[in-house]
């Protein structure tokens, strides 16, 4: 039976060999933000599915993915304050269950209301997921390993992201879109039994301080309000219409008046304060770019593959494993590359070869040779593991241990608003220069279907497949009214073949276009490394705020004054 102990600001830190079961722990959790990261992408391949048997509207489809964003980010800060303040293990294992529980409701959803419901509640289960584990991992692993042990949690979230169309197209072989969020239970499980056996608990050290109440309301409802914003500005590519700026200028609002309540408050939900560090500011900036291009681009290329190259989910989802396997070979390498030639070089380095891989894709055509992709997802994923590990290595580094819960949670908050801010973005970018390059090619169409079948490549191929069924349903109708609707179709059905054509063509240029773009953005993370992380590594910390500069041989410096705690457990 386990004893739980609590770190305080004078309590020593972890022993230089670390945890006995430090990597067993690391493991553990690895698995829980796998978790978290697949369920991002899982449901991606069963929306077709979920649109027939739900009769789910377009708009309902995104908001059944987006929902369980908006709730983990805006939660994230939160979640973060309570497991520095209850306990880490202890939230982290009821978040788990409760993400298990509805993500099993969610599965037998009777229609697109309760789905979005049920995955708005399944991000909050998540929300407790980046920031306790990388709590956990702060506090078991000592220093001179801590790079090498976010590299292969790193690795866990490059996987999810490959991974989860991958799961998620087999189950839909064999089984309902259900089967999508169902098998998240038997991973919680697993997750679960690993924490209860080897993950000792341990708290802030400020657990036994009073809850800033006003801090966590404010937190989650500025971020809240602004990944709503994004999400709509996303879905509707303007920032004109009231719900999108509305909730924006909220965002902006909320955020000034946490700044000035977190001020004044004894024990703050969130330390600002870390955000006034210029090391921490441009790592968190980093990861914000990185995911954003990541994500963003993960986004836009599901398109290409099963739109225009016409692949099933399934082989959509084992066409992203060089990216998965790409990026377990460059976290893993991380922690020597970090220690070699610090921080700011490794992310450089993985901003370039990111940026090469997606500009490998804005090369591709419609029928390219396949490998080509897999080459360029596999460049890309070599690049977002190493820079992505070597970032949050970096920025937790500069975070207090006694505050690894809440400092991580804040520097998962602008990873996740930057992979919000890269879907919505540059989904927009590709659906307007689509729209640009299109012109008036839909004007064949009826009018009734003309102005969606504009909006994007599948929009157009849609519109173009429902017309010509019911050219076909019409052509045996004698009445007039049929003969004059059959009448109006068939100019669409003869120039069907002319309007893919240019589709395609249109769509080829709005996605190098985007990918360019998203190399560029991609880049820019290098620079901020490279202008405000130069020097240090996220391998050792003298304390927050004084990183060690590069390990060439030898032990980094150890943590003095640090607060961590563990137990022992007993399995």
């Amino acid at each position: 039976m386990t004893t739980e102990t609590e770190s305080s600001g004078t309590a020593p830190g972890p022993s230089e060999a670390g945890h006995p079961r430090r990597w067993l722990i690391v493991g553990a959790m690895s698995l829980c933000m796998f978790i978290a990261v697949m369920d991002n992408t899982v449901l991606t391949v069963a929306l077709a599915s979920i649109q027939k048997d739900l009769d789910a509207s377009n708009a309902s489809l995104q908001w059944s993915m987006d929902a369980y964003t908006l709730t983990f980010a805006a939660l994230l800060l939160t979640a973060g304050l309570l497991g520095d303040r209850y306990g880490r293990r202890k939230v982290l294992v009821a978040g788990l269950v409760f993400f298990a529980l509805v993500s099993a409701a969610g599965a037998w959803s009777g229609s697109a209301g309760q789905l979005i419901g049920w995955r708005a509640a399944m991000g909050v289960g998540a929300a407790v997921v980046p920031g306790c584990t990388m709590a956990v991992i702060t506090t078991a692993v000592p220093r001179h390993e801590r790079a090498k042990a976010i590299g292969l949690w790193s690795a866990a979230a490059g996987v999810g992201i490959a991974a989860g169309p991958i799961i998620g197209g087999a189950l839909l072989e064999h089984f309902w879109w259900g089967s999508a969020l169902l098998v998240n239970v038997p991973f919680v499980l697993v997750a679960i039994g690993l924490i209860v056996f080897c993950v000792p608990e341990n708290r802030g050290g400020n657990s036994t301080a009073r809850i800033d109440l006003p801090g966590v309301l404010l937190s989650t409802a500025a971020t809240g309000a602004l990944v709503f914003g994004i999400i709509e500005g996303g879905e509707r590519s303007t920032l004109a219409d009231a719900v999108v700026w509305v909730p924006l200028v909220a965002s902006v609002l909320l955020y000034a008046v946490l700044a000035k309540v977190e001020r004044r408050a004894a024990n703050p939900a969130v330390d600002l304060g870390l955000l006034r560090r210029p090391r921490f500011a441009a790592g968190s900036g980093a990861l914000a770019i990185i995911f954003f291009t990541a994500m963003g681009a993960s986004f836009v290329v599901v398109f290409y593959l099963q739109i225009l190259r016409g692949y099933s989910p399934l082989d959509s989802g084992l066409l992203m494993l060089p990216l998965a396997v790409g990026s377990m070979i460059s976290a893993g390498v991380s922690d020597g590359l970090v220690k070699r030639f610090g921080a700011a070089s490794a992310i450089a380095v993985g901003a370039v070869l990111m940026s090469a891989g997606l500009g490998l894709i804005g090369l591709l055509g419609a029928s390219t040779p396949i490998w080509r992709f897999g080459a360029a997802q596999f460049v890309g994923g070599l690049g977002f593991g190493l820079a992505f590990s070597a970032a949050m290595a970096a920025t937790v580094a500069m975070v207090p241990e006694e505050k690894a819960g809440a400092g991580s949670a804040l520097a998962n908050t602008a990873r996740h608003v930057g992979s919000a801010l890269g879907i919505a973005v540059l989904g927009a970018v590709l659906g307007a220069v689509y729209r640009h390059k299109l012109g008036d090619t839909t004007d064949p169409l009826p009018a009734s279907v003309r102005d969606q079948a504009g909006d994007s490549l599948g929009s157009t191929a849609g519109a173009l497949r429902e017309v010509t069924e019911r050219a076909g349903e019409l052509q045996g109708a004698r009445d007039a009214a049929s003969q004059a609707e059959l009448k109006e179709l068939l100019p669409a059905v003869r120039s069907a073949r002319t309007i893919l054509d240019r589709a395609a063509d249109a769509f080829l240029d709005a996605l190098q276009t985007t990918m360019w773009l998203t190399a560029g953005i991609g880049l820019l993370s290098a620079v901020v490394a490279l202008v405000w992380l130069r020097g240090g590594t996220a391998a050792a910390a003298d304390g927050p705020g004084d990183p060690a500069g590069p390990v060439r041989g030898g032990k980094p410096r150890a943590s003095a004054g640090s607060a961590a705690s563990e137990e022992s457990p007993t399995g």
